[in-house]
């Protein structure tokens, strides 16, 4: 019938293509834990920069426009 190699190519296809799935499966659920911490910390520095708390630097490196005046950060 199929000689014993052929028996082993397709194990080895099937372990491998096994092996990619799951390091791409691990690789998307490690992308989707850090975009979700990423939009978490987003979200708290648009809340602490509506309230004034942070400075001229952190305003300017996040693109908004720092008021002296009230000492608050404008964001666009």
């Amino acid at each position: 019938m199929f000689p014993r190699i052929w028996v082993y190519i397709i194990a080895g296809i099937a372990a491998a293509a096994l092996l990619a799935w799951f390091v791409n499966d691990q690789r998307n659920i490690g992308g989707t834990a850090e975009r979700e911490k990423q939009v978490k910390a987003n979200a708290q520095f648009v809340v602490n920069a509506r309230k004034g708390a942070v400075d001229f630097d952190t305003c300017d490196l996040a693109g908004g426009l720092y008021d002296f005046a009230k000492g608050t950060c404008e964001l666009p």
